[in-house]
C-alpha cells in the first residue's frame, strides 16, 4: 500500500502528520509527504540544489521547504524518522524533493510541488500509484464556504484515490462503516481490509433502511451488514450492528457517529458519476459532521463481490 499525507501549514498539522506515519508502521506501507504551493517555482528564488545543506540551516530556506522540514522535525520527535545532519535537495517536475529515511531504513520523500492543490494531489496520485491520501479537512461553515471554497467537498469529488479527511476521528476512535448493499458501500471493503491492522478502536456497521426501499434494496443491505459483522468478528474487530430505519439516512448517521468517529463510506473513481456525487450522501455528511471521514473511491468492478471471493482476514 502506498499513503500519501498532504502537509499544510495551518490545518490540524501533527494529526494529520501522525496518523499517515502510524498507518505506514501498522501496514508496513511506503509513505510520502507533500506540501502545495500556489504559482510556479520561478515565482521565488530557488533553493540550493544538489547540495547538502545542514539541518541547522533549516530556517533559512525557502517557505515550502520550511513546511516540510516542519514535518520532518516532528516524525524525527516521535521516532517515525531516523535524525539526520542535513538535507539534500533535488529538483522535480513543478517543484522539489527531499528524502528521510525510517529507523528501519526505507526512504520517505518530501516534496513541494507548485500549482492547484487538487492538480498537484491528483498529479502525485497518478504518478506514484498512491492508495490513500491522508489530509486535514475542517469543516467550513457559513460565508467561509463561500469565500474560500470547501475543500473536503472537492476532495471527496475530485480527488484520484481514497482519502482520509481527518477531523476529530483518528486511528484509536471508533469507526462507524456505513454499508447498505450498495456496490458504493460493498467497495470500501477492500480498503477496509488493507487497514484494518491500523485501526484500534471499535468497528461498528451501519445501515439506514429508507421507508420506500424495495425488497431487493432491503435484502441487499441484510446480506452486506450481516456478513460484514461476521467478516470483522472474524478478523477479532468488536463492534455493534446498528439497524436503524428513516427518510433522511444522513442524519441517522451523523447522531450515530457524533464527533469523535471515523465515518467509513463508499465512493467511486468515474468521471460519469462525477457530478451525481455532488448530492450523495458521503457528500451531505461530509458537510455536517465534526468526526473524520474516510472515503474508499475505487472504480465501480472493484470490491462489489468482496464477501463472495474472502469471508475472513
Amino acid at each position: 500500500m502506498k499513503i500519501l499525507t498532504y502537509k499544510h501549514e495551518k490545518t490540524a498539522v501533527e494529526k494529520v502528520l501522525c496518523i499517515g506515519a502510524e498507518m505506514s508502521k501498522s501496514l508496513d506501507a511506503e509513505i510520502c509527504f507533500l506540501t502545495a504551493r500556489s504559482g510556479t517555482p520561478a515565482t521565488e528564488e530557488p533553493p540550493p540544489v544538489g547540495v547538502d545543506i545542514p539541518w541547522e540551516q533549516r530556517g533559512k530556506l525557502q517557505p515550502g521547504i520550511q513546511i516540510l522540514t516542519q514535518a520532518m522535525e516532528l516524525l524525527t520527535k516521535t521516532g517515525f524518522l531516523s535524525p539526520q545532519d542535513s538535507i539534500n535537495i533535488r529538483a522535480v517536475r513543478n517543484g522539489y524533493l527531499f528524502l528521510g529515511a525510517t529507523p528501519s531504513g526505507r526512504r520517505v520523500p518530501f516534496y513541494e510541488r507548485y500549482g492547484h492543490l487538487i492538480e498537484v494531489l491528483n498529479y502525485e496520485v497518478d504518478e506514484h500509484q498512491q492508495d490513500l491520501v491522508v489530509v486535514g479537512a475542517p469543516r467550513r461553515q457559513g460565508l467561509a464556504r463561500f469565500v474560500s471554497g470547501d475543500r473536503a467537498n472537492h476532495l471527496a469529488r475530485d480527488l484520484h484515490a481514497s482519502v482520509f479527511l481527518v477531523r476529530s476521528g483518528d486511528l484509536n476512535s471508533r469507526f462507524l462503516v456505513c454499508a447498505d448493499g450498495s456496490p458504493s458501500a460493498r467497495r470500501l471493503f477492500p480498503l477496509l481490509k488493507q487497514l484494518l491492522p491500523a485501526v484500534r478502536g471499535p468497528v461498528d456497521l451501519i445501515w439506514v433502511r429508507e421507508p420506500d426501499a424495495t425488497e431487493e434494496e432491503t435484502e441487499a443491505g441484510n446480506e452486506c451488514v450481516q456478513r460484514a459483522r461476521g467478516w470483522l468478528d472474524s478478523c477479532g474487530k468488536e463492534g455493534n450492528l446498528l439497524l436503524r430505519e428513516g427518510e433522511q439516512p444522513e442524519e441517522l448517521i451523523l447522531e450515530e457517529a457524533g464527533d469523535e468517529s471515523v465515518i467509513v463510506m463508499g465512493g467511486s473513481l468515474r468521471h460519469d458519476v462525477h457530478h451525481r456525487m455532488r448530492g450523495s450522501l458521503p457528500l451531505q455528511v461530509l458537510a455536517k459532521t465534526e468526526s473524520s471521514v474516510l472515503l474508499a473511491k475505487l472504480p465501480p468492478e472493484v470490491g462489489t463481490d468482496f464477501f463472495e471471493e474472502l469471508d475472513t482476514c
